[in-house]
């Protein structure tokens, strides 16, 4: 009996563990190749961009799964999908995606919706894929056609120029304060600088002569 009943529990899990298998496989990968194939305009899509490496699209992973299965059985009509950034970063690049995970609704009337809140749960994503993203105001037409991937060195330095060019605006924003301020600190002290000195002196020799 006791075997029997070890049996049982083996048989089981097996059927856990296949069930887990066959959950886990159901998001739909998005690629170049099978895009269009999919983004027909008959159904919403709710996909995720994600990144090799990234822990933060490692963590959501989980969760995601769970929203295609809690989707697909509530019978919505929303297809989830995952785009993986690292083999596919022309269709990021298509929707200015650079910030990873970023969650997009493409909707069946051509529009991206992008899901904004910081904090992100199973009933907050399910209601925000299921209509709650036609309250945002903010939303974007959906590309006919996918720009083309781009070398990995060249999206690093397309990431890597914004920052830069922000700081090198920011520094000189910074010297010309700095340079306003202390000229009104010398002309409110009375100070003369040397080009001025020279001149004054200059002037004053032409009035005395």
């Amino acid at each position: 009996a006791a075997l029997q009943h070890c049996s049982m529990i083996a048989g089981l899990l097996q059927y856990l563990l296949l069930a887990n298998a066959m959950v886990v496989g159901s998001v739909q990968l998005l690629t170049r190749d099978n895009w269009h194939e999919h983004i027909t305009g008959r159904h919403d899509w709710f996909i995720m961009f994600s990144q090799q490496g990234c822990p933060h699209c490692k963590r959501l992973e989980p969760m995601w799964e769970a929203m295609e299965t809690r989707l697909g059985a509530a019978g919505e009509g929303v297809r989830v999908g995952r785009v993986n950034v690292s083999t596919d970063n022309g269709i990021a690049l298509t929707f200015d995606v650079e910030r990873f995970p970023t969650l997009l609704i493409l909707s069946a009337d051509g529009r991206a919706y992008e899901f904004q809140e910081r904090r992100r749960s199973l009933p907050l994503l399910s209601a925000f894929a299921t209509g709650g993203y036609r309250n945002q105001l903010s939303s974007l037409a959906v590309p006919t056609t996918l720009r083309p991937n781009e070398p990995q060195w060249w999206l690093l330095l397309r990431s890597l120029w914004k920052p830069l060019k922000q700081t090198v605006v920011v520094a000189f924003s910074i010297a010309a304060c700095l340079a306003g301020g202390i000229k009104l600190l010398i002309y409110a002290c009375g100070i003369r600088v040397p080009e001025e000195a020279a001149e004054g002196e200059a002037t004053n020799k032409k009035k005395a002569g």
